[in-house]
């Protein structure tokens, strides 16, 4: 790889290797640990409390394969690509693809078997367990192309706070919330002592396409369970909903949330703050923008808004998000901002396009001017995470 290249995957994730909660977890909590099982098909699929039936890792093992040729089970780590699990390996697969350096966000199955226990001693052992396989195993193999961000857990401000000065400490240059960090089921100014560690630190917090709850996910894993043996049967609304990737309700679910924190001041607030809307395409923000805006003009007044600018002030000041296939938002860049999108891969998720990015990105933003291009597909990601400190 080439200082010029300088392609920045703003979303890449990690299969969890068969042994990562042998190593990390401790042996007080192996009982309750995920466990690799087979699938019905003979694949490997990892069973956690999430609830319903093991979740196989067909669609989330093998990048570079033709797209009739995915399958949901039975796949197995023998088959698997090791780049997927192993940092020495990930980094060939990068230079296959051309990629300089990647943005790391942790499997979300195995985060919410932890983050939705009821035990806080085990979720703050699972998280603590995924973060230093994080940054002492996978990205030790060259933690400047390797970008971990370190998972923040589910129990509070206090342990929020103290998660995230802790990973500025181990060198983590972002975290992922999974949840509003104190805890309840909606932004609140109880957050706040959060945001301002993230701008004491200079630590921007990313948000990978939606937040749940502690309670919201136990009550989620008690539904799935409920559904049985769901994800088996291939005619069900479960399995067309798995099919479709999610994407009918990933704009609902971001929304709300940029929506909430762009409207309740928490940029007006913290105008320091950076957060990174992951996974959540841009092609639909300048219409989001654009009617907040409305809202906030008509409103304004007698709504007594907690904000003094229009709410898209705070989206090109405060917040960046990326995308992975988005022809729509690479022609409304300039209303996106080009400062505020980011290309990714989500490699090594079945819909990437490894080992073929150079050439996405040739066919999608051939068009662009070099300057555009290069914020786009790497500058603005090594902004935001520091990638050059």
């Amino acid at each position: 790889m080439t200082e010029q290249a300088r392609i920045v995957d703003s979303d890449c994730h990690i299969l969890e290797p068969p042994d990562i909660w042998e190593n990390w977890l401790p042996e007080r909590y192996q009982d309750k640990a995920p466990k690799l099982v087979k699938d019905h098909r003979g694949g490997d699929a990892w069973l956690t409390a999430v609830g319903g039936d093991p979740d196989p890792i067909g669609l989330v093992s093998t990048p570079g394969m033709p797209y009739d040729q995915f399958r949901w089970f039975g796949v197995t780590y023998e088959e698997a690509r090791s780049g997927c699990y192993n940092g020495a390996e990930r980094l060939k697969d990068m230079d296959a693809d051309g990629v300089w350096a990647e943005i790391l966000f942790p499997p979300q199955r195995t985060m919410s078997h932890f983050l939705g226990d009821d035990d806080d001693d085990f979720v703050l052992a699972g998280v603590e367990a995924y973060n230093s396989f994080l940054f002492e195993e996978f990205c030790a193999a060259d933690p400047k192309r390797l970008i971990g961000l370190a998972q923040m857990p589910s129990l509070g401000i206090d342990q929020s706070v103290d998660a995230l000065r802790k990973a500025k400490a181990r060198g983590a240059k972002g975290v992922i919330i999974s949840n509003w960090p104190s805890g309840g089921d909606a932004l609140s100014p109880a957050d706040d002592p959060f945001w301002a560690a993230a701008c004491d630190e200079g630590i921007p917090v990313s948000i990978h396409i939606n937040i749940i709850s502690r309670a919201q996910r136990a009550a989620g894993r008690r539904a799935a369970a409920a559904q049985g043996n769901a994800l088996y049967d291939m005619s069900s609304e479960a399995t067309r909903a798995k099919a479709i990737g999610g994407m009918s309700h990933v704009f609902s679910m971001t929304a709300g949330a940029m929506t909430s924190m762009l409207f309740t001041g928490v940029f007006e607030r913290f105008p320091e703050l950076r957060i990174c809307w992951i996974e959540t395409g841009v092609g639909w923000i300048p219409h989001l923008i654009e009617s907040i805006d409305d809202r906030y003009w008509r409103n304004r007044v007698w709504g007594d808004l907690p904000i003094s600018e229009p709410p898209s002030t705070y989206w090109y000041r405060n917040c960046v998000a990326s995308y992975i296939s988005d022809r729509s938002g690479i022609a409304l860049r300039h209303a996106v901002g080009v400062e505020n999108m980011m290309w990714s891969s989500d490699y090594p998720h079945h819909g990437n396009d490894w080992p073929y990015s150079r050439k996405v990105i040739a066919e999608t933003l051939g068009h662009v001017s070099a300057a555009e291009r290069e914020l786009i597909v790497g500058g603005n990601a090594t902004r935001i995470w520091h990638l050059d400190d």
